[in-house]
């Protein structure tokens, strides 16, 4: 060796193990500092079973309220529903009010379709162990925010995070 190569290697600190004589404490593993809510964790079998009878209830409760839509409104005819038993034909206006009452409860309908189908996905992600993480962030979605809408894919975070990406989009 030269003796530059000499020299660095006597510059270079050595590790240094702590000397005996020093009373050495062994430091515990770091516990995660306590949540002020339930949000932080993984959602417990007995709150994934809350939810979903939550959900099934639900859906029971929007296919009743479809059932009514579609006998009220949507299977009579506009004669049955003017009462009318002439073959003439009707006044204009009662005709459009009627015709608008039945687009009215089509539109209905069709939302309650929409969200039978959401509650249905969030069936799903129960099943497959996903329900409660958000699918743009994977944080956990809060249980307050779950109890308020069941159907939640998206925590508050991800939901703003698409928002700014469909407004870049059509900007």
């Amino acid at each position: 060796m030269n003796k530059k190569s000499r020299s660095k290697k006597a510059t270079k600190p050595s590790p240094r193990r702590p000397k005996a004589s020093k009373a050495r404490t062994v430091k515990k593993p770091r516990k995660p500092a306590p949540q002020d809510n339930k949000s932080a964790r993984k959602l417990a079998k007995k709150d994934l079973q809350h939810f979903k009878d939550k959900l099934l209830k639900e859906k029971k409760r929007v296919l009743e309220e479809m059932g009514e839509i579609q006998n009220e409104n949507l299977k009579t005819s506009i004669a049955d529903q003017s009462g009318e038993n002439s073959r003439y034909s009707y006044h204009l206006g009662d005709t459009a009010s009627l015709a608008y009452g039945r687009e009215f409860s089509m539109g209905l309908a069709e939302r309650q379709q929409k969200y039978l189908e959401q509650i249905d996905e969030a069936l799903q992600r129960i099943e497959e162990g996903t329900y409660g993480t958000c699918l743009v962030t994977g944080e956990a979605i809060p249980v307050e925010r779950l109890e308020e809408v069941p159907v939640a894919k998206y925590s508050v975070k991800g939901k703003e995070i698409l928002e700014k990406r469909k407004q870049k989009g059509s900007s």
